[in-house]
């Protein structure tokens, strides 16, 4: 089987559900696997030389000239969805989604062979446009470098993310503070990027005050690659991931979770879903009632060590490269002729 993927650059979704699954399918399985990151290209492509064409959501401002291509050659192509494609209105990318990836998207899903996504809750969403759907778990490929970093730091509670989630920040407001001053703890927020008035808010949302007057409790890491920002875990031990309870975010993924076991932390986050799709592990905290209070308790247990491995194993049995690769090639091979 020879398998194409498309991808417009290497962002995180990229990384994580085309570049490093297939990669893997390559060197498992001695499958070919060519990758196109150049969209200009995709037009001149010598499409009928594979049996399957692979990319995520949706192909840009080409889908309307690709697909017809595909349909022309008959060859078949599944879509990965990793993210729900309709944003609330904060979300920085609001507009541009409404205007021209909401359709785009589902016009992909429609025309599809085979979607392939994250969670059951993203799955009902999409097979409202293409019944033929397959939970495809996010993996990790603990073998890469940017998992395997070590480096020493002060007790830290640590979160990774994007400038998306400013409100999810906000229900960490005024609790974070005094368990650090109480326990002598830094708190670590990953992904930053100096002077982005999304960055300075959610900033805000945890100290309380801008990042002139940044307390010594509060430090930051810059924005960095997909197959860098791994290495932001090195320096945490307990992490933090708070959501709200909106739509979107219910059709996310459990993404975070895997990242922290895959450096052995436990993780508190908010009980909603799709992050209680992990209710059976045990590495996990589940917060009510947006109370944070419990990471105090967890740090004088002095067993966040201990409960970072059961993260892990959980992980390690549910959230498996190779084991969901088994998966990934059955549905690119069940559509093939």
């Amino acid at each position: 089987m020879k398998i194409l993927s498309l991808f417009d650059g290497m962002n995180g979704v990229s990384f994580h559900r085309l570049y490093t699954p297939l990669a893997r399918l390559q060197v498992d399985y001695g499958i070919q696997v060519d990758v196109s990151q150049k969209a200009k290209e995709w037009a001149d492509l010598e499409f009928e030389k594979y049996d399957v064409v692979v990319f995520n959501r949706w192909l840009g401002g080409l889908q309307y000239n690709i697909l017809p291509i595909l349909a022309k050659k008959k060859i078949p192509f599944v879509v990965d969805v990793d993210d729900y494609w309709v944003v609330p209105k904060y979300n920085p990318a609001h507009k541009f989604y409404r205007a021209y990836i909401k359709n785009a998207v589902k016009d992909a899903m429609y025309y599809a062979d085979a979607v392939m996504t994250t969670t059951p809750q993203l799955a009902g969403q999409v097979k409202e446009y293409n019944e033929n759907v397959h939970i495809i778990p996010n993996a990790l490929d603990l073998n890469q470098s940017q998992w395997k970093a070590e480096k020493e730091h002060p007790f830290t509670l640590g979160w990774v993310g994007g400038l998306s989630h400013v409100e999810d920040l906000k229900l960490l407001s005024e609790q974070i503070a005094p368990i650090c001053e109480k326990y002598n703890a830094r708190f670590l927020m990953c992904g930053y990027h100096n002077g982005a008035e999304e960055w300075i808010a959610m900033e805000k949302s945890i100290t309380g005050t801008t990042p002139d007057k940044r307390p010594d409790w509060f430090d930051v890491r810059q924005g960095t690659r997909a197959d860098r920002y791994g290495e932001y875990y090195s320096e945490i031990d307990i992490a933090l991931a708070p959501l709200t309870r909106t739509n979107f975010n219910r059709h996310k993924s459990e993404l975070k979770i895997v990242e922290a076991a895959a450096y052995k932390l436990p993780i508190f986050v908010s009980n909603v879903e799709p992050y209680t799709n992990h209710r059976n592990n045990l590495g996990c905290f589940f917060v009510n009632n947006n109370d944070w209070s419990e990471i105090g308790k967890l740090i004088e247990s002095g067993k966040s060590k201990q409960i970072g491995e059961i993260n892990y194993n959980y992980c390690k049995e549910h959230h498996d490269i190779k084991t969901i690769n088994e998966k990934r090639l059955a549905v690119l091979q069940s559509v093939c002729k």
